[in-house]
């Protein structure tokens, strides 16, 4: 799996990103593993800064193409190439 990230600035203390998700990361963020493990991509968001900032997994798909469809579906955007919203998305 390639480690391919979108990040997309909602407001000024709200981010979503869609990666993969290291396995100590994914097991801080769930009382229970029901997402069927840290393989695939997963549509996250953060709200906050620092100390107060709070971490939420929105979504697991299985692939980059599928978290893809999910991220511009919250974020409005069109295709990779043609983005509505191109000044807010940042890619890496």
């Amino acid at each position: 799996m390639d480690d391919r990230i979108l990040k997309a600035k909602i407001d000024d203390v709200t981010t979503l990103y869609v990666s993969p998700l290291d396995p100590q990361v994914f097991s801080e963020n769930l009382d229970e593993d029901n997402l069927g493990g840290c393989d695939g991509y997963f549509v996250t968001k953060t709200i906050g800064f620092g100390r107060d900032q709070k971490f939420e997994i929105l979504a697991k798909a299985p692939s980059f193409e599928a978290a893809e469809d999910i991220f511009d579906m919250i974020t409005g955007s069109t295709s990779p190439r043609g983005r509505s919203n191109e000044s807010k998305l940042k890619w890496y």
